[in-house]
């Protein structure tokens, strides 16, 4: 249908509309991607969230595309869920620094701002991973360039970017033996295609596709790198002579800095760092070269703007009636969240049964739960980056107990006691973690190969730790192969919490299989109501 040249904020805005309305069609097919064949593949989901969250932070009435941008970004920072949104949020953020000021969007502008929005992904990680998300968006944003070189319209360069983002998501297997070994692509990348799909759509003011682009069963996401939560941030740019980023990096790590990044060459250094208190790295900066361009972003106050523009005023909380040293955690499952009420948490967290929250959830619920001081549970490895990022954006008054499992959770809040050293009273929840091994059983949902297990879809398979260990022909004998792994015959209790697929006899027949192969442990049986896995248990 053709385009113009150039686009406003109004058009981006609508463009980026029906994009998170293609990534609605596509969410569940994206879902579905997932190196391990269990039924909990959330990817889709949490982009858009993610997505949904940036959009809310905007209104029709911005006209400016940087402006406009500059909401998006801010509104995706704490809306952000699971790793897939973290990383999406951090591309939104490279896109409004590109365009910062800008008032239309043409091809030369969009090509800068694909490469900004790659960059700035990947300077975020602090091991970046190829074949994910991140590859998808430099590929795509490197075929962009092209076109832009080469003074190419807007409208061919949006379709050039399209084709490669795609091209890219297929390539993913080559990059990662792990998605090769599974047969799938990267989740994440997907979604990254399927959102600049729709966006070129917006653009060119034509209607979306009828079919999704995948629907689950042809591409079944790694989405596990590691990756750093955005906070109290402090940049700015050193110049001198003989400058080693090396050393410069050493320093401010060396004073408590995170999520540091030094950058340039021997005359000229960008630097980005987290700190609780800027002055300490600026001076640093100062003492290798003359400073410039120095930046200090507090988040705290980005967070309670946005708050405001997404929920309006909050509900007064009598600071009177809450602990000195609050407990908030993340949890599937009402057994598991009446096991979290029961043991201290004012706040439990369900994420609408999916066990997530972004990072402005978290802070709202630490609101609500600690009078000096909150400890966060986020028991999920995807809500690992959410928690450290509402952490760094508190300005010190929460803490993360980095537990990636409710079964950790539990140990971990054992420990929790609502006055005390906050210090004191966190290294005494992280020693719990590491008492406790996590086992978790559900059902395959396909055929795979993992680390070397061909398993078929209707095995059970269990996990210890995160990681596949083996696969049996019920649910019951593949609790049994993680208790073995877990060495349990070595430990002292075994709590074994029944999820939704565990059938009315499951407690007491696995209680008796139990005892007999490991007479000597204490059993506690729980209703943990957990979704996809029947079984999960800690071992200490």
């Amino acid at each position: 249908m053709g385009m113009p040249a150039e686009v406003d904020a109004r058009a981006l805005r609508r463009a980026f509309k029906l994009a998170e309305a293609w990534l609605l069609l596509n969410r569940d097919g994206i879902n579905a991607i997932n190196v391990y064949p269990v039924p909990d593949g959330d990817t889709g989901t949490n982009m858009l969230f993610t997505w949904r969250a940036a959009l809310e932070a905007t209104t029709e009435a911005d006209t400016d595309v940087g402006a406009f941008l500059a909401k998006l970004s801010h509104g995706a920072l704490l809306g952000a869920r699971g790793n897939g949104g973290v990383i999406l949020s951090q591309m939104l953020r490279g896109l409004a620094e590109s365009l910062a000021g800008a008032s239309s969007l043409d091809a030369r502008g969009l090509a800068d701002a694909l490469l900004s929005a790659s960059r700035v992904a990947y300077e975020a990680m602090s091991n970046p991973v190829e074949g994910t998300m991140l590859t998808v968006m430099r590929e795509a944003a490197n075929a962009g360039e092209a076109v832009a070189r080469a003074e190419g319209p807007l409208e061919l360069l949006l379709e050039r970017v399209v084709e490669e983002a795609y091209a890219s998501v297929e390539r993913t297997p080559e990059l990662l033996p792990r998605l090769r070994e599974a047969g799938v692509v990267d989740a994440g990348g997907m979604g990254v295609a399927v959102l600049l799909h729709g966006i070129r759509c917006g653009l060119r003011d034509e209607p979306l596709p009828e079919t999704p682009v995948v629907t689950g069963q042809e591409h079944v996401t790694l989405s596990s790198a590691a990756h750093e939560g955005e906070g109290y941030c402090t940049e700015f740019i050193i110049e001198g002579a003989n400058l080693d980023r090396a050393t410069i990096e050493s320093s401010l790590t060396g004073i408590g800095g995170e999520s540091v990044l030094v950058v340039g060459d021997a005359r000229t250094v960008h630097v980005h760092v987290h700190m609780e208190n800027p002055g300490p790295a600026i001076t640093v900066g100062a003492e290798y070269g003359a400073l410039a361009s120095v930046k200090v972003e507090n988040m705290q106050t980005q967070y309670e703007q946005w708050a405001a523009a997404r929920t309006g005023a909050e509900q007064a909380v009598d600071p009177a009636s809450l602990p000195a040293l609050g407990l908030v955690a993340v949890a599937r499952g009402a057994g598991f969240a009446a096991a979290f009420h029961q043991l201290g948490a004012g706040q439990v967290i369900t994420g609408d049964g999916t066990g997530k929250a972004s990072a402005g959830e978290l802070l709202e619920a630490a609101r609500r739960a600690g009078r000096d001081h909150v400890i966060l549970l986020p028991n999920d490895r995807d809500v690992l980056m959410a928690a450290a990022r509402a952490a760094e954006a508190s300005d010190g008054f929460v803490s993360v107990v980095p537990t990636r499992s409710m079964a950790a959770g539990l140990a971990a809040a054992i420990a929790y006691m609502p006055d005390g050293d906050p210090a004191t009273i966190v290294a005494a929840m992280e020693s719990a973690i590491h008492a406790v091994q996590s086992i978790e059983v559900t059902t395959s949902v396909r055929d795979a190969t993992i680390d070397g297990i061909e398993i078929a879809k209707g095995d059970a398979i269990v996990f210890v730790n995160e990681r596949l260990i083996g696969k049996a022909d019920d649910l019951d004998d593949a609790l049994l192969i993680g208790l073995r792994e877990a060495r349990t015959h070595e430990a002292e209790l075994v709590t074994l919490y029944r999820g939704e697929g565990a059938d009315a006899e499951a407690g007491a027949r696995v209680a008796a299989r139990i005892a007999e192969e490991f007479p000597d442990v204490v059993l506690e049986v729980i209703e943990g109501g957990q979704p996809h896995y029947p079984y999960m248990a800690g071992v200490e």
